[in-house]
């Protein structure tokens, strides 16, 4: 009986991710619309075959001292984008702005999307990656499923020109996705955003 649960579990998992996909590849396209860029900038390092979507299910049951306890701790995602899904409670969700922890608004009947340090690069830095964490309530469970949507580990990302970076400290330069993400997890956690100086100019 398991094994069946699990096997349809599956099924049902792998149709969400080929559907979230074609999202993904819309969102990736609006952005670069947005941004005054060519369509397919973005969308151009991804394809079907060898593109990545790592699915991670995560549980944060109810916390008796949510003061002494995150359910996960701050960072950025190392993906192009994350599209998050959460069941039946809102909350938990945090970004650090302007120095202090703001609660995200999500309902239950929306899907979150979130930028990823990839991203960031490929945009030159006129899309951010934010610095988030989840904390833990005291009598709420969270439940939810994040899918973490990379172009494939060889590919070269490089940013989109720019004569001077919108944010007026010095640009990106191209990076492997591979070596990129082996330099995340490597120097992971940290206390700031602190991964993505590898790929600044």
């Amino acid at each position: 009986m398991l094994r069946v649960v699990a096997l349809l579990a599956m099924q049902v998992i792998e149709k969400y991710v080929n559907e979230a996909r074609n999202v993904l590849d819309e969102l990736l396209k609006a952005l670069a619309e947005a941004l005054t860029l060519e369509t397919h900038v973005f969308l151009n390092y991804f394809d079907a075959n060898n593109s990545e979507i790592n699915v991670r299910v995560n549980y944060y049951p109810p916390c008796p001292r949510p003061d002494l306890a995150l359910g996960l701790t701050p960072h950025t995602d190392a993906s192009a984008l994350t599209l998050l899904m959460q069941f039946e409670i809102t909350g938990g969700l945090q970004i650090l702005k302007d120095r202090k922890w703001l609660t995200v608004p999500w309902t239950d009947d929306a899907l979150l999307v979130n930028v990823g340090d990839l991203l960031e690069i490929m945009s030159n830095g006129r899309l951010k990656s934010p610095w988030h964490r989840v904390v833990t309530q005291l009598d709420v469970e969270r439940f939810s499923v994040a899918l973490f949507y990379n172009p494939p580990p060889w590919t070269e990302i490089e940013p989109e020109p720019e004569p001077v970076p919108v944010d007026g400290d010095g640009g990106f330069k191209k990076v492997v996705v591979s070596d990129y993400l082996q330099h995340f997890y490597e120097i992971s956690p940290t206390k700031e955003k602190q991964a993505i100086m590898y790929a600044k100019v």
